[in-house]
């Protein structure tokens, strides 16, 4: 048992010799290269982060512009104007706002 023993520990660096790599082996692919992977995310962050303050401005805009509509009393303009840039939230507050509105007696 003591000799099998022997004589498997006494092969075992032999064998995980003859499994290494060459030494002529490149091996540069296998590592990220870690600075390069941080300014692509910093890059795509940024570049979000100025979609978005335009996103917010324009959706300002749209709202302000949709709010004097329905305050002036035409809440089907301020729906029809939501409607068509798409934006699904600001329709459902006109259809709200004016809904709890007294309507002008004609």
């Amino acid at each position: 048992m003591i000799r099998a023993l022997t004589l498997f520990f006494g092969l075992l660096p032999a064998a995980a010799a003859a499994q290494a790599p060459a030494q002529g082996v490149d091996s540069r692919g296998l590592w990220s290269d870690w600075r390069r992977v941080n300014a692509a995310s910093l890059e795509a962050e940024a570049r979000r982060e100025g979609e978005s303050r335009r996103t917010i401005t324009a959706a300002r805009s749209l709202g302000e512009r949709v709010g004097e509509l329905v305050a002036s009393g035409d809440c089907e303009g301020g729906e029809r104007m939501a409607l068509e840039a798409g934006d699904f939230p600001l329709v459902e507050a006109v259809r709200d706002f004016c809904r709890t509105r007294p309507r002008p007696r004609s």
